[in-house]
């Protein structure tokens, strides 16, 4: 009986053995940075080397924290969850609003502005720095937490992926609304929001993300030390010491700045597999 059900499953079976070796081999190195970060650092480059600490210490992100002050680690970290929150908050905001503007509303040239919105995910991002860098200049926004937060709500990929899922909501739910007396805000509030749920999560977490691990952006336009985020930081950290700094050090710093992201995705990754699901099925 067993024989017949591994016969039956052979497939599932061997698909589930190949997922877990690369889950572990993908662990590994995630494994092997905490265990480093959580070592004295005469333990670091023990030979053989150990997995398990023989003392586990603190010391390291006591040191990148509070007594290192070549690049204050904790002020980019604070920037770092101020510019992701923000950002991500209000690229929601901004974007579920012209996206419902050019799914639902009638005025002249919708199609015309959601095509060249569209079109412009063909620019690469490079092309645009010179451009958005001197306007920020002209404006006084350099060293601010406008000029990282404030570019990124020109995303035409979020209006597109939203505008697609509201396309899919039947227009008799808002005819509804609308005739038991709602506005066309409250309409968009209380009918369409709830709906898109899964592709707001999906957009928060991909928003989040590309904002929390950004570095081109940042290091363009933060030159002071106190306004740098985590990418930027650690950059700076390791140049300040000409890159010869031990191993415990810098993988502390770089095991605390996966902490906020890691934390967003299994808080909410049931609904970041839902919108991806149903992303793939309807654009």
């Amino acid at each position: 009986m067993v024989m017949t059900w591994v016969r039956r499953n052979a497939k599932q079976i061997v698909l589930l053995v190949v997922l877990t070796m690369l889950a572990i081999l993908w662990l590994l190195p995630i494994l092997w940075a905490i265990s480093t970060s959580l070592k004295p650092n005469p333990h670091t480059y023990r030979h053989p080397p150990r997995w398990i600490p023989e003392v586990a210490t603190l010391e390291n992100f006591r040191e990148v924290f509070f007594t290192i002050r070549t690049t204050p680690i904790w002020r980019a970290y604070y920037n770092s969850l101020v510019v992701s929150i923000s950002t991500t908050f209000l690229v929601l905001v901004v974007s579920s609003l012209a996206a419902y503007a050019l799914a639902r509303l009638d005025f002249p040239g919708r199609n015309l502005i959601f095509a060249i919105i569209v079109s412009s995910l063909l620019i690469p991002g490079q092309i645009t720095l010179i451009p958005v860098f001197l306007r920020l200049h002209r404006w006084g926004w350099l060293n601010t937490y406008k000029a990282l937060i404030v570019p990124a709500l020109a995303g035409p990929f979020a209006v597109f992926l939203l505008r697609q899922f509201m396309l899919s909501i039947p227009r008799d739910l808002e005819d509804a609304a609308r005739i038991d007396g709602c506005s066309k805000f409250r309409t968009f509030y209380t009918i369409v929001l709830p709906l898109i749920k899964p592709a707001l999560t999906t957009l928060a977490i991909f928003t989040f993300f590309g904002s929390w691990n950004d570095f081109m952006w940042p290091l363009i336009t933060m030159t002071r030390r106190n306004m740098m985020t985590l990418p930027v930081a650690l950059q700076a950290y390791l140049a300040a010491f000409n890159y010869m700094i031990e191993a415990g050090y810098i993988l502390a710093a770089s095991v605390a700045a996966t902490v906020p992201p890691a934390v967003f995705f299994l808080v909410f990754r049931r609904y970041i597999i839902k919108g991806i699901a149903l992303s793939g099925l309807k654009l």
